[in-house]
């Protein structure tokens, strides 16, 4: 959506400069209009100037951890909500974050209440964020919501760097080989063509391979570079596609390894969420919307939009969840007892752990497997190189000893 700078009086002829996101200038108009709000001025910014406000430093997942926490300490020290904002607008270092939390500051002192302005910025603060903020609120307990939302974020980001050490190890180790093996191919193997060519003998069928695979990369090795990048803008362009996602997240389910680790990163990103939302006085309808939207995965979202339907008829979640695979029968045993106690919170949280320790697990034993399989793999590829460059050298040897 466009953003808009815009100037106007509120009903104490108190003036307010504020930057927001809005559909159109007309919306923007009949919203602050309808807010009692006397306009002066309203500019759309260009797209750099958008780029300039959205900042080079992207707010990060441990950026809002530190802002929660922060935050959660000043309100449970009394200190008022505008104030703490301004307390802590001076000491946070991310630009894109320290302006947010000035606009935030203004739309409060404008009337707005903390969710309503935290979701003006819907790219940083997520559903569930808001969710929370607008129960503790409802509640007159926001410190409490804000120490248990930065303990959920706390544990996300927690479960998403054990996701990402699981596969960055094992991507850097493929680019270095492929590095060290292009570098052969196009640096080392052609001063041993010129070598052999000087020696006028036939050459074995592994070392012609080899250098045929060695003319080719250097003949076209830019061309496959470009090909390569282009193959990636191409499946970038196409992931914001509806069917491609689909079928791209089903895919990421059906991997033979990395596939079980994707599933128990769902289940226990999705009862973390669920059981957070229940303990801050969310309904169960909108926790289970919101649990849906932060999986990930839009086959798994499609499957809970369903149990939404089942569950607003009436019916328990417990045995919506039973109809689909994807969900274990440990899940759907421990809900069940959840929902007979009529407190499901504490059953969520274990499932959550539990998950979350098994993809501990996975991803130790996986990072574990990486490497021998790389060193072999390294060993296979290196060493069948170094042999086919020395059989005519052997042939030559042994046709010198005839």
């Amino acid at each position: 959506m466009p953003l808009f700078d815009y100037t106007v009086t509120d009903h104490r002829g108190q003036k307010i400069k504020d930057r927001v996101e809005a559909k159109d200038r007309a919306t923007l108009i009949n919203t602050l209009r309808s807010s009692g709000f006397i306009i002066i001025s309203i500019r759309e910014l260009k797209k750099r100037e958008t780029r300039l406000f959205k900042g080079s430093e992207r707010i990060k997942l441990n950026d809002l951890v530190i802002f929660s926490r922060q935050l959660t300490a000043l309100v449970k020290a009394g200190i008022p909500l505008v104030r703490g904002l301004n307390i802590l607008s001076a000491q946070i270092e991310n630009r894109a974050l320290k302006e947010i939390t000035s606009s935030l500051v203004a739309k409060i002192e404008s009337g707005l209440s903390l969710s309503d302005a935290l979701a003006s910025y819907p790219e940083v603060f997520s559903p569930l964020y808001i969710n929370m903020i607008r129960a503790g609120e409802f509640s007159g307990a926001l410190d409490v919501t804000l120490d248990r939302l930065a303990l959920y974020l706390e544990s996300t980001d927690r479960l998403n760097r054990k996701v990402r050490s699981a596969f960055v190890y094992p991507a850097i180790i493929i680019v270095v080989a492929l590095s060290i093996t292009a570098i052969i191919f196009i640096k080392v193997i052609p001063a041993f063509k010129n070598i052999f060519d000087t020696l006028g003998t036939g050459l074995p069928l592994p070392t012609q391979i080899v250098i045929k695979i060695s003319d080719f990369s250097r003949k076209y090795f830019f061309y496959v570079v470009a090909l390569m990048v282009i193959g990636g803008i191409a499946l970038k362009r196409l992931s914001y596609r509806p069917q491609f996602r689909l079928f791209w997240d089903r895919l990421k389910l059906e991997l033979p390894v990395v596939g079980k680790v994707i599933h128990k990163v769902i289940i226990a990103r999705f009862t973390r969420t669920l059981s957070t939302l229940l303990k801050s006085g969310v309904s169960i309808l909108a926790a289970l919307e919101v649990g849906s939207k932060t999986c990930g995965n839009k086959i798994i979202e499609l499957t809970l939009e369903k149990v939404i339907v089942r569950v607003s008829k009436g019916e328990k979640i417990g045995e919506s969840l039973a109809e689909n695979k994807f969900f274990a029968p440990l899940v759907v045993s421990l809900i069940g007892v959840g929902e007979e106690t009529g407190d499901i919170s504490p059953m969520l949280d274990k499932i959550a752990t539990f998950y979350e320790d098994e993809v501990d697990v996975a991803v130790t034993t996986f990072t574990s497997l990486i490497e021998p399989l790389t060193i072999i793999f390294l060993g296979v590829l290196i060493g069948g190189i170094v042999i086919s460059m020395f059989l005519p050298i052997l042939k030559l040897t042994q046709i010198i000893g005839q």
